[in-house]
């Protein structure tokens, strides 16, 4: 696959890895890259040969935001507008990805790099990493969906104090603070990540996905609703040739083959 600002990999266990690559830049979001990660995030989905997403970036960071450059090039609103909109088309395109997403932070993530890993469902991180979400610091407000994930990260006041500081969060702080999974040495990141990464593709994939959609439902569901949820959604899993291979298994004391 032809990208020049992204690199896209698939590997023999399932796993795609996503590796975003301007790094003179630090990975930093252009109109380019912006194209090529919704149409590489497309082809992931799309491919049922790829069951787990890796996302990482290249050189010294993950992603430091918007470029710049792009937006002090846009003289009127209806260009902004358009930057606007293709950061959200990447932040919604990663929400909605049924599949597992792993954020491998290598580096800072910055403005709408950090949203970019927020946005993942498991993110793992270098000791050398960091989170900035410093839009104040341009005299900008946090866009890409920053202002949504961070609180329900951290609690209303700490993101409070983060994005009206413009502060920098270093790597073992993000993980005390939850944004963050786990963080480990930088040279083990990607074995680090693409091994979970293996671990959910040879897991029951069915039953991942529920539990992925399940999670996102309930960030707006009352426990009422999300009861419902629980039970449409074991029915399904139930009803799936993988769970009574897990239940024999189990009873089995062995590995279990998911399909």
């Amino acid at each position: 696959m032809d990208f020049k600002t992204i690199t896209y990999e698939s590997k023999e266990t399932g796993v795609a890895l996503i590796t975003l690559s301007r790094p003179a830049s630090f990975n930093a979001i252009n109109l380019d890259l912006a194209g090529e990660f919704a149409r590489a995030l497309q082809t992931a989905e799309q491919d049922n040969n790829i069951r787990v997403l890796v996302i990482t970036g290249s050189g010294k960071a993950f992603c430091a935001g918007g470029d710049l450059a792009w937006l002090l090039a846009a003289d009127d609103n209806l260009k902004k507008r358009e930057i606007l909109d293709n950061a959200a088309g990447i932040i919604t395109a990663l929400d909605r990805f049924a599949k597992p997403v792993i954020a491998a932070v290598n580096g800072v993530a910055a403005g709408a790099g950090a949203a970019v890993a927020m946005a993942c469902d498991i993110i793992i991180a270098s000791d050398k990493s960091s989170v900035a979400p410093n839009f104040v610091n341009i005299a900008a407000v946090p866009d890409s969906g920053a202002s949504w994930f961070l609180p329900r990260a951290v609690g209303y006041h700490k993101a409070a104090e983060l994005l009206l500081t413009g502060g920098i969060i270093d790597a073992a702080q993000a993980c005390r603070l939850g944004i963050f999974n786990r963080v480990v040495p930088g040279e083990d990141l990607l074995a680090e990540a693409l091994g979970l990464a293996g671990k959910l593709a040879a897991g029951p994939q069915r039953a991942l996905r529920y539990i992925k959609q399940m999670l996102k439902m309930s960030r707006d569901n009352s426990l009422s609703a999300q009861l419902e949820i629980e039970a449409s959604l074991q029915l399904m899993a139930w009803s799936d040739s993988d769970f009574p291979e897990g239940v024999k298994a189990f009873l089995e004391r062995r590995k279990p083959e998911f399909k």
